[in-house]
């Protein structure tokens, strides 16, 4: 069974939900591994199966049922995994560098000797497979390190699935097999976090996304999944699950800086006078606070960017828009605080935007049938929107009195219990 509660705050709303529900009824957030236990004489009942998950030494016990078969089920995502199985009158055997994704369950069938020890590693064992609901592209930790992400936006792991297209003229939107980016549902840690009120053309609450790199564990895009579990979307399943902590201790660290010094000023003879700044750093911590029992992951990310807008005016800067030039700006500017009493505040050259990011989880291993999850997340950001600037006949410009600033706040916290009770609970 599993227990969620989620909190989300924003500038425009404030809401409460709790939830008690099956895995069945939720995003699935945890892994799981399906066999079956044969020999020479068929299949073997009673067998001791354990699962344990190396990185905090979390292990998970089961046996075998009249047909041989077992399941183990709310497991860490990644690995690797060990499975060892043991019964009476036969050797045990040993399934190294097994890796599991989220909801997907890995198939692993296991063939008992009575004469000497086996130990093999999932990728060379004959039979063993995920099994998915659908097209699906997933990403582990290793392949998200080797992505390279100028915005460390998640999107830009979202691209590696080929029915995903970015926009980049409409605010990053992605596009999941054609379909509107607004139609998405993108879950971290099985909490939706979807774009409800559709402000953000992206499809995101956030417009750089609200997760740091850094702390993704798994990434998976899914296509017209099947699974009951996988609902309130038309266009694709994008999900998130975050690190956790481990038996070692585990740091980086990073720092982007970049302004109109480290760009070029020239390009077909014009030559380009504008201020460029955006700086971008950040972190993660994570580790045993008891080893074997007790684990934390902190990641911390920061950006803040001030880039020209397209449409940039006037004598020095490369113009975006035709018949529209400084000197008119400054003449409307002028008669608007003459005539009219009314700062038009001018042009505003650049564009800016801030985010900040803050997430902390908490891993418990209770006993081997239980394990609990704390996470909280915190995402706070702004940029700024220049309205009525059009690039096309008629042309026109809007100052800076026409813009305005959106301002996104998320605050969510979760609690997630996987439990085993019994072997039919």
């Amino acid at each position: 069974m599993q227990f969620k509660y989620f909190l989300a705050a924003s500038t425009a709303s404030l809401s409460l939900a709790c939830a008690i529900a099956t895995p069945v009824m939720a995003q699935e957030t945890a892994a799981s591994v399906r066999g079956s236990v044969t020999s020479a004489s068929g299949a073997v009942a009673g067998a001791n199966v354990s699962v344990v998950h190396e990185p905090s030494g979390t292990t998970l016990s089961t046996t075998t049922g009249a047909d041989g078969s077992f399941s183990a089920n709310g497991l860490r995502v990644g690995g690797p995994f060990t499975v060892t199985i043991e019964a009476a009158g036969y050797e045990s055997s040993t399934v190294s560098e097994l890796y599991m994704q989220a909801g997907q369950p890995f198939r692993l069938p296991i063939a008992l000797q009575a004469q000497t020890e086996i130990v093999v590693t999932a990728a060379s064992l004959k039979g063993a497979l995920e099994t998915s609901t659908g097209p699906i592209t997933a990403l582990n930790r290793e392949q998200i390190e080797s992505i390279a992400s100028i915005n460390r936006d998640v999107r830009d792991l979202a691209r590696r699935d080929p029915l995903v297209s970015v926009d980049l003229t409409n605010s990053r939107a992605m596009e999941v097999a054609g379909n509107n980016g607004r139609l998405n549902r993108f879950s971290v840690d099985g909490v939706q976090m979807s774009d409800d009120f559709g402000l953000n053309n992206g499809g995101l609450p956030t417009s750089r996304g609200p997760v740091p790199l850094d702390a993704v564990e798994q990434f998976s895009v899914k296509v017209a999944p099947f699974d009951i579990a996988e609902g309130d979307f038309q266009g694709g399943a994008i999900n998130v699950v975050l690190r956790s902590g481990s038996n070692n201790f585990h740091g980086s660290a990073f720092y982007t800086y970049t302004d109109e010094n480290l760009n070029g000023s020239k390009s077909r003879n014009q030559t380009a006078d504008y201020e460029l700044s955006s700086k971008n750093y950040g972190g993660l911590l994570s580790g045993p606070i008891i080893k074997d029992k007790l684990f934390f992951m902190l990641a911390y990310e920061k950006a803040k960017d001030s880039y020209p807008y397209e449409s940039g005016v006037g004598p020095g800067v490369f113009s975006q828009v035709p018949l529209i030039t400084t000197t008119q700006i400054d003449a409307v500017t002028a008669t608007a605080k003459s005539v009219y009493n009314y700062d038009t505040l001018g042009f505003q050259p650049n564009e800016r935007e801030a985010d900040e990011k803050l997430i902390a989880k908490i891993d418990w291993n209770v006993s081997d049938d239980h394990r609990m999850a704390m996470t909280y997340m915190r995402n706070k950001g702004e940029y700024q929107v220049q309205q009525n600037t059009f690039l096309t006949p008629v042309y026109s410009l809007g100052l800076e009195s026409n813009a305005y600033v959106t301002k996104e706040l998320i605050n969510t916290g979760t609690m997630e219990l996987n439990s085993t009770w019994s072997s039919n609970f």
